[in-house]
């Protein structure tokens, strides 16, 4: 990577501002985790490299080298087994553009890989907002649509939210694999804690503003 390159990704989020469709054509509700808060920090980090020569934080990108990239395949092996939720099957494949002939035609695929995941589905390396220190659910950039509306594909650029069972009770009733609410957290208080100290982190490293 060049000195005077960096790259940013925002684990956990969608491509796009969080916005409940007037359908819902999608299988999950939509991911409410946003990127505002990193896009101000790094834009004030752009700032003052470019006004100032200060440098900005470092790239936080997924990499086979921090093994937080899969294949689709890995990422779907991972991904933990909730009832009624379904890992696509598909991913936007990419292909080089030949454009030594007119039109420009395609050429051979990209290899695409995804965030690699924890046990609860979340997304691992770049940039991790702090509720993922201590998360109350599943977040996940992808969301798949319901039967009458493609069913199976990828829902536009939409993310999906699973909650985890708030207690123990419900998670056995329902089947689902992740721990509780109430089994991870003995108090508010505990969790309210991991938040501030992930938030507390980031704000040292520049990657995101106190106010936020």
């Amino acid at each position: 990577m060049p000195e005077d390159v960096r790259i940013y990704l925002a684990s956990s989020t969608q491509h796009a501002v969080h916005k409940p469709a007037a359908k819902h054509a999608s299988q999950l509700p939509g991911n409410p985790l946003g990127y505002s808060s990193w896009m101000r920090a790094l834009l004030i980090g752009l700032t003052e490299w470019v006004e100032h020569g200060t440098p900005p934080p470092a790239s936080r990108f997924p990499s086979h080298a921090e093994r937080s990239l899969a294949t689709r395949e890995a990422a779907e092996h991972a991904f933990p087994h909730i009832p009624g939720v379904t890992f696509p099957d598909v991913l936007n494949e990419l292909h080089l553009r030949d454009h030594s002939v007119e039109p420009p035609i395609d050429g051979p695929e990209y290899p695409v890989f995804v965030n690699a995941l924890d046990a609860d589905g979340n997304s691992l390396g770049g940039l991790r907002h702090p509720v993922l220190a201590a998360p109350l659910g599943t977040h996940t950039g992808w969301a798949v649509r319901v039967p009458g509306y493609a069913e199976g594909d990828l829902f536009t650029v939409q993310g999906s939210y699973v909650p985890f069972p708030a207690t123990e009770s419900e998670r056995l009733r329902t089947g689902d694999p992740r721990p509780s609410i109430e089994a991870r957290y003995p108090s508010h208080a505990a969790l309210a804690a991991r938040v501030i100290a992930a938030a507390e982190q980031l704000v040292a490293e520049r990657l995101l503003l106190r106010e936020d």
